[in-house]
């Protein structure tokens, strides 16, 4: 259960500092890190407690499969489907569930019509999962042409639409840089690709469950989500939004016998008509119910949708917002685009050079405060079981390192 309140004593306010008195309301739904700071998100999100004891749970199923109810081969997709359309703002029947966002990436990239000659745009500095799904086509005669940052370290949503070509077709881009935590413009990107019949593919690994976002107010085709990231699900989770719009125009090149009709009816099984369920279920992964993984993911996803995600991400930029108030007692700066229709729940910091960057993350890790590094810069990435104390471990490391 979700408390309605908490017994965090309100730390003092500073310039850019605006500590809520909520600040370790979720702390209890999660584990205790082994005294660690852990602010690392974006590379393993934590089981909250309720996902690990679903997952104890159908484990059990496993030791004791005279207990296995056959009916968890239907609910389990389905609760995943509800909590994650609930979570994008779309219906569930628009869900496929997959193994992670390359799952979704290449499903697009093998189902969607290209053919020889098209034109496939990319930012330089995307996460690989977001390349080279693309560039295996290009032994089909489908260049893929990479757009560099004009300005900053980014690639910003300017450069991509001026970078459309007469033989462009699709565009990728990740809703959130992994490296820098720059939030792409997907509304000016969407405007371009529509008005240019262009396909819209996008990587949400980085920014779906952590910042506020509604599938329908974009022109996107395909969206591919990882669930061990901010969706806090467990490795080999994730899912994948198909619009309506492209749903019959995407081949489905692997065929699951779950999603044809009447498989469900397992007296009746050796019909053999292919005729696929209604919907994006057709894009399932193979053994869709992974009934271990699933009843984690799907427990992870209600807990999300509970709690919010407009909340979750006032949360997590307060917290930021602290770290870039108190940066200026260390040696490091901020390197992500922090103007608000940027920001994302990831902030990447540099100091004066690659080796003093490197000695700060050494030393964040000796003093049991865990980030990532990406690109030679320091990633950090809270989330809700993060609190102001955590931010100030980070702050106090980095000072001394």
């Amino acid at each position: 259960m979700i408390p309605r309140t908490a017994g965090h004593r309100a730390r003092p306010a500073g310039p850019g500092r605006d500590v809520s008195d909520d600040a370790t309301r979720w702390k209890h739904l999660f584990e205790e890190f082994g005294g660690t700071a852990y602010l690392d998100c974006a590379g393993q999100g934590p089981f909250p407690r309720d996902s690990a004891e679903a997952a104890r749970r159908a484990v059990r199923y496993k030791e004791h499969p005279e207990e296995f109810p056959e009916a968890l081969y239907g609910e389990l997709p389905a609760r995943v489907r509800e909590a994650a359309g609930r979570l994008i703002g779309c219906a569930p029947g628009s869900i496929a569930i997959g193994t992670g966002a390359s799952h979704g990436l290449n499903l697009a990239a093998r189902g969607l019509p290209l053919k020889e000659g098209d034109e496939i745009l990319l930012a330089h500095g995307e996460f690989p999962a977001n390349v080279y799904p693309w560039l295996n086509l290009e032994s089909k005669g489908i260049r893929v042409r990479f757009v560099r940052p004009e300005r900053g370290v980014s690639v910003d949503a300017a450069a991509l639409v001026r970078a459309i070509g007469p033989q462009t077709r699709l565009i990728a881009i990740s809703l959130v840089s992994y490296s820098t935590g720059d939030r792409i413009d997907l509304q000016a990107i969407g405007d371009a690709c529509r008005q240019r019949g262009l396909f819209l593919v996008v990587d949400g690994a980085q920014g779906i469950g952590a910042v506020d976002f509604r599938v329908g107010d974009f022109p996107i085709d395909v969206l591919a989500v990882s669930g061990y990231k901010w969706l806090l699900g467990p490795y080999g989770t994730g899912f994948t939004y198909v619009s309506p719009r492209v749903i019959d125009r995407i081949a489905t090149c692997d065929v699951n016998w779950l999603v044809v009709k009447g498989s469900s009816q397992f007296n009746r099984l050796n019909d053999y008509r292919l005729e696929f369920r209604d919907g994006a279920r057709r894009f399932d992964v193979p053994e869709t119910a992974a009934f271990i993984q699933l009843s984690a993911f799907a427990t992870s996803l209600e807990l999300l949708n509970r709690v919010r995600v407009p909340t979750i991400e006032a949360h997590v930029r307060r917290l930021l917002d602290q770290l870039m108030h108190d940066l200026v007692r260390t040696p490091l700066r901020v390197v992500s685009d922090t103007r608000p229709a940027r920001r994302s729940t990831i902030l990447a910091l540099e100091a004066g050079s690659l080796e003093e960057t490197n000695r700060i993350f050494r030393r964040l890790g000796e003093r049991g405060v865990k980030v990532s590094l990406r690109e030679n810069r320091i990633r950090v990435a809270p989330h809700i079981y993060n609190t102001p104390q955590d931010i100030d471990r980070l702050t106090e490391a980095a000072a001394t390192a």
